[in-house]
C-alpha cells in the first residue's frame, strides 16, 4: 500500500485466537464466510513449502490395581507396574505405525508420527500403595488417514497388547480420547498456490524450494476442509524450535520469507 501497489484482488490477513488447544479461532472465521482463492498458513516451515500438515490426536488411559496396605502389599496390585506394561504397549503401536504408515511428503515417517506417553500419574503418598495409574499422551497421523479408525485400531491393540497379563485382562485399561483434537490435512502439490509460492520461492532465493509435509497440526484442515480455501504452509522459523525453551528465528530466513510472500501476493492478485 505504502508503495502505490493496487492488486487486482483482495488480501485476507487473519489473526486467529486459540491456535494451541482447538484451532476454534479459524474456524470461527471460516464460519463467518471467510474464504479466499488460495491461502498460506505462516506456521514455522522451516523455510520449506508444506502442501500438508499432519493430525494429532490426545488420549488419557486409565489403569486400575488393586488398594492394599504397604505392609500386606502382596495382596494388592501395583498399578504403576501395570501402568509401565500400558505404556510398553503404546511405544510398541508407535512401532507398527512406523513400519506400515508412508506418504510421500513425509519420507521421514518416524518423526511424523509419533505416540508416545508423555505423562504418568499414580500414588499419592510415598508409604500408600499404589492403586491408580493415568497416563496422558498423544500420537499423530499423515493426511488421508481415518482418525476415527486410527483410535479405534489404538484401543483394540492397546488393549489386546496387556490382555497377555492376567490382571489386565479382567481388568482393562480405559482408554479415553480428550483434549486436543486435529485433522490432517493437505492439498495438492501441483495446486496454483502451491506452485506460485514455489516460484516466487525461486526467484528470491535462486534455487528449488524443499516440498514437504509439516510435522505438526495447523489450522489448515479448517481452511481446507470447510473454508473452501486451498492453503499451504509457509513461514520462517525452524520447525524444531517450535515450543523450545528459547524460540528463535533466524532474521535472514524471516527477511527472506517476507520478500517470497510479497512476490506471491503480487503474482496471484496482479497489479492494474
Amino acid at each position: 500500500m505504502d508503495s502505490g501497489i493496487k492488486l487486482r484482488g483482495d488480501v485476507i490477513l487473519e489473526y486467529t485466537m486459540d491456535e494451541e488447544l482447538s484451532g476454534n479461532g479459524t474456524l470461527a472465521c471460516v464460519m463467518k464466510g471467510y474464504k479466499a482463492d488460495g491461502g498460506i498458513c505462516c506456521e514455522t516451515s522451516s523455510m520449506r513449502v508444506q502442501p500438508g500438515s499432519i493430525g494429532r490426536i490426545w488420549f488419557e488411559i486409565k489403569v486400575q490395581g488393586k488398594a492394599a496396605g504397604i505392609q500386606r502389599r502382596w495382596e494388592g496390585v501395583n498399578a504403576i507396574e501395570k501402568g509401565y506394561l500400558v505404556t510398553q504397549a503404546v511405544s510398541e503401536f508407535e512401532g507398527v505405525r512406523v513400519n506400515r504408515i508412508s506418504h510421500p511428503l513425509y519420507p521421514d515417517i518416524l518423526g511424523a508420527i509419533p505416540c508416545m506417553v508423555g505423562v504418568f500419574e499414580s500414588g499419592s503418598y510415598h508409604s500408600a500403595f499404589p492403586d491408580s495409574c493415568l497416563l496422558k499422551g498423544s500420537m499423530a497421523t499423515v493426511p488421508g488417514e481415518d482418525s476415527a479408525a486410527v483410535k479405534e485400531e489404538f484401543v483394540q491393540f492397546i488393549c489386546e497388547k496387556v490382555s497377555r497379563d492376567p490382571w489386565l485382562k479382567e481388568h482393562p485399561p480405559e482408554v479415553i480420547f480428550t483434549g486436543y483434537f486435529a485433522e490432517p490435512s493437505e492439498i495438492p502439490v501441483d495446486s496454483p498456490i502451491v506452485q506460485t509460492l514455489n516460484q516466487s520461492f525461486i526467484k528470491v532465493m535462486g534455487k528449488e524450494p524443499v516440498v514437504s509435509g509439516r510435522e505438526g497440526a495447523a489450522d489448515i484442515r479448517f481452511m481446507n476442509c470447510y473454508g473452501d480455501t486451498p492453503t499451504v504452509i509457509f513461514g520462517p522459523g525452524l520447525t524444531e524450535q517450535m515450543h523450545a525453551n528459547n524460540e528463535w528465528v533466524n532474521i535472514e530466513d524471516l527477511i527472506q520469507s517476507t520478500k517470497i510472500l510479497a512476490h506471491t501476493i503480487l503474482e496471484w492478485c496482479q497489479t492494474d
